[in-house]
């Protein structure tokens, strides 16, 4: 019964971050840029059409959205996976900053709101990231 309830949350969850992502009118709001500078994550929102030198020009990863990287400039890459599924998600690829989720860090409703390989158990993130 838990691990139907856990698996349950993970598919609730996917869907959720899911139509989150694949909304294009979603407005959601930029993500404050930490004092690491470290950006780099799935849950990292940033509108690149408001850089200061053009939409998807960069001076740092904190210029692009999501899991995108500043390379020469540019914002390259792939900001969010298309489809979160628990194989996307429990992949050492997949960044998620876990400090910045609602319910608390390493808290969580299914894997997707874990880092890479780190699994959602009982509400909390357990394993090894990467």
């Amino acid at each position: 019964m838990i691990v139907s309830t856990i698996r349950n949350l993970s598919i609730v969850s996917a869907i959720f971050m899911t139509l989150l992502v694949g909304s294009a009118n979603a407005k959601v709001k930029d993500t404050p840029v930490p004092a690491d500078h470290q950006c780099d994550y799935v849950n990292y929102h940033h509108n690149e059409a408001k850089n200061a030198t053009g939409a998807g020009k960069c001076a740092s990863d904190c210029d692009c959205d999501g899991m995108r990287s500043c390379v020469e400039g540019a914002c390259t890459g792939t900001a969010r996976p298309a489809k979160l599924t628990a194989e996307t998600c429990n992949n050492k690829d997949y960044h998620y900053q876990e400090a910045w989720t609602a319910a608390g860090a390493g808290k969580c409703h299914g894997d997707c709101e874990c880092d890479g390989l780190r699994t959602c158990v009982a509400g909390t993130c357990s394993g090894t990231a990467r």
